[in-house]
């Protein structure tokens, strides 16, 4: 099992254990969002987005340490200026849950780039990546064949996603950082 797939099924039991609302791919997904839209919480904040999200009036400590744990590592991979970022997704055989999981994470995205509350003009090619994650976020699972064709689409829509963000990060960072000197 890889270290994703360990981190995948730690928050997944965690999260089920709770009673929360989400999956893991989607709490990934809303922790980049936030990040992406220029914004990095503190912990008591993060606290209170995370019980909002699982609609929990209380988080238990161990969910709430490894949500900490996720949102500072992932800001970290987003900064990391060797590309090292990836979506916490299912590693699922079935390409259905896989599909479904790409899914959830996009939805979470545009939920936490809205709680990001980003300010400010995006570039064009954000615009359009931010409305291709809410296509995907309206992704229908049912009836996804395990074929070849099918599991390629889905890498290529997953890098996709992963380089959007990427883009979408390092646009809204470096606005609030200043302009980059060459």
């Amino acid at each position: 099992m890889t270290r994703a797939a360990i981190e995948f099924e730690t928050l997944a039991n965690a999260i089920l254990a709770a009673g929360g609302e989400a999956d893991p791919s989607e709490l990934h997904g809303f922790v980049c969002g936030v990040l992406a839209a220029g914004t990095t919480p503190d912990k008591s904040r993060w606290q209170k987005e995370l019980g909002a999200l699982l609609e929990l009036d209380a988080v238990p400590a161990d969910l709430n340490r490894d949500f900490l744990q996720l949102a500072r590592e992932s800001e970290l991979r987003l900064q990391d200026s060797d590309f090292d970022f990836q979506l916490l997704l299912s590693e699922d055989e079935d390409i259905g849950a896989r599909t479904l999981a790409l899914g959830h994470w996009c939805q979470g995205f545009l939920h936490g780039f809205g709680v990001g509350a980003h300010r400010g003009e995006l570039q064009p090619t954000s615009k359009e990546a931010l409305r291709d994650i809410g296509a995907i976020a309206q992704v229908d699972a049912e009836g996804a064949e395990q074929t070849e064709e099918a599991e390629n689409q889905l890498l290529e829509l997953q890098e996709y996603v992963r380089v959007a963000v990427l883009n979408i990060f390092t646009e809204v960072r470096g606005k609030k950082t200043g302009p980059t000197v060459h």
